[in-house]
């Protein structure tokens, strides 16, 4: 037997063998490349059927996300005596609450821009740094919200872990306070690109004919209701919010979405501030910036 043969022969077998694979692969890689392209120029088609305004940020791009969990946090005598010593204002605690006036109007440079808080935030506010600004009230632009972040994304519409400002003649005179210790519980996952989150809004008609998607951002989402449990579970989620000026009730709506799982929770801008005004008005429990009872719906 020619052994040298035999071996010259087995090489070329394999070689060719693994050139049919190299070219299997990258065949499927551009299918699937295809394929992404294919149901992005759809998206764009069906936005553009719609008359939707949609400006895509390209910085909001695919990212990984853990999910976290949040202890409610019970603020002790000992942290109210030193805010109160460093700082000059007078706190009430009641229970996961810290209520503060302060003694000397702290003024604020520009209400409408989110950096003219952070000075007052750092300062006057328990881990103040881990606050960011979220939004107005709109029936009451003197009543300014700030969500706490974890890795600097912010908690969406969350009673907890919540800043609640309230101003007089462009000086904040008080504001109510929650806080979460946040932690990762699970490793990082990959989540939904923002691309198929509009998507599935369109699917489910929730992005409807003229509308405008006035923000998008990520961030993290609990469905636990406030009064169930100290603890609490936040997956990675998108926040989009939308308005339709065409609609006999126009106003924003907000879509919550599980960047993981494409579950939908939504609420309006209306029933939000509703909320925050009989929240005010009782002083039973922190007000909620975003919703009342969410309504939820699940994508395919």
């Amino acid at each position: 037997m020619d052994w040298n043969r035999t071996k010259t022969i087995l090489i070329l077998t394999f070689l060719v063998f693994n050139i049919f694979l190299a070219s299997d692969l990258y065949k499927k890689q551009t299918d699937i490349s295809g394929l992404e392209m294919q149901n992005q120029v759809t998206l764009d088609e069906q936005l553009k059927d719609l008359h939707v305004t949609y400006d895509n940020d390209p910085s909001l791009q695919s990212k990984k996300m853990a999910f976290i969990s949040g202890k409610v946090h019970y603020f002790t005598d000992k942290e109210e005596k030193t805010l109160e010593e460093n700082t000059s204002q007078d706190i009430t605690l009641n229970g996961r609450k810290l209520i503060s006036t302060l003694k000397k109007p702290f003024p604020i440079s520009d209400p409408d821009a989110p950096s003219a808080y952070s000075i007052f935030l750092e300062t006057y506010v328990y881990e103040g740094g881990k606050y960011q600004y979220y939004r107005k009230d709109s029936n009451d632009p003197n009543i300014v919200y700030f969500a706490e972040t974890h890795e600097d994304k912010p908690l969406f519409s969350q009673d907890s872990g919540m800043v609640i400002v309230t101003l007089e003649d462009d000086k904040v005179v008080s504001y109510t306070q929650t806080y979460l210790n946040l932690e990762k519980i699970v490793k990082e996952r990959k989540i939904d690109p923002i691309s198929e989150t509009i998507g599935l809004l369109v699917s489910q008609q929730d992005i409807r004919a003229y509308d405008k998607v006035e923000d998008v951002s990520i961030g993290y989402y609990t469905v636990t209701s406030e009064d169930e449990r100290d603890t609490f579970v936040f997956v990675p989620t998108w926040r989009v919010v939308v308005e339709n000026k065409k609609d006999d009730l126009p106003g924003l709506r907000y879509y919550y979405v599980n960047a993981i799982e494409k579950t939908v929770f939504s609420d309006t801008e209306e029933n939000a501030d509703n909320d925050t005004e009989e929240e005010e008005e009782s002083n039973d429990k922190t007000v909620d910036p975003d919703s009342s009872t969410p309504q939820s719906s699940t994508g395919d």
